[in-house]
């Protein structure tokens, strides 16, 4: 997988696999490096520029991720992915998911 700022993904790649570490301590062993660096990158830093964005505040946001921030942010990357995919009409998906109105 090609990780966006590469230079900066290395330089700080003993942090994350630090903070990969404390999540196979809660039992979160199918998170990986890659993964931990996207959602920062798209989640964390998404409004700034990350290229000017100091050492010790890459760290920071590294060390305060938690596991179910990743999880949801999967989940919702997902749902919008399946999304993309079906084009559905709100009539067709209403009526898939059982919550047309027949009167």
């Amino acid at each position: 997988m090609v990780v966006p700022y590469e230079s900066l993904y290395r330089k700080v790649q003993i942090v994350l696999q630090s903070k990969l570490e404390e999540f196979q301590l809660y039992e979160y062993d199918a998170i990986t490096s890659e993964q931990l660096w996207m959602y920062c990158v798209e989640k964390k830093w998404r409004k700034q520029v990350i290229e000017e964005l100091p050492l010790h505040v890459v760290v920071s946001a590294v060390f305060s991720v938690t596991p179910s921030e990743i999880l949801n942010y999967a989940q919702v990357k997902g749902l919008q992915s399946i999304n993309g995919i079906i084009d559905l009409s709100r009539e067709e998906l209403e009526e898939l998911l059982g919550t047309k109105n027949n009167n």
